[in-house]
């Protein structure tokens, strides 16, 4: 018999009854909501047809995806007074990150990413939040 998961303890919002709106997530983020902000203005910007959706997991409480159509941009967790801010690129999305100004940045975060056969996961928290870089990485995403 498979043990169930338990509830990350600072998931934001753990009632799964009660979806949380952008309000919600502002309130709960606190000062972290800023830089977190910035990354959702910049996504509006380059790509005003994405949208968002809240889901519900039972480890990690609601969490939010940007999407464009049925393509997961990125995977947003927060927590109290915190997030997780997820993306995965494929190999022409980094070899283009990799030849341009940002490579040394891509350098360094391909030593730590995740490797998936989907591609390579980035994860970014509140204290590693670069809204510049993350714009630089969806721009490739949204490219290749």
């Amino acid at each position: 018999m498979k043990t169930r998961a338990s509830l990350d303890p600072a998931a934001a919002f753990p009632d799964p009854k009660q979806k949380p709106t952008d309000v919600d997530l502002k309130a709960v983020l606190g000062v972290a909501f800023a830089p977190l902000d910035r990354v959702l203005a910049d996504l509006q910007d380059a790509c005003p047809r994405a949208t968002s959706d809240w889901q519900y997991s039972n480890q990690a409480g609601w969490y939010r995806l940007a999407l464009l159509k049925k393509r997961r941009l990125f995977y947003l967790v927060p927590q109290r007074g915190a997030f997780r801010l997820s993306l995965i690129l494929g190999a022409k999305a980094i070899a283009a990150l990799q030849q341009g100004s940002h490579a040394r940045a891509i350098a360094t975060l391909l030593k730590t990413a995740k490797r998936y056969p989907e591609g390579t996961a980035f994860s970014f928290d509140r204290d590693s939040c670069d809204p510049v870089l993350i714009e630089a990485l969806l721009a490739a995403k949204l490219a290749h």
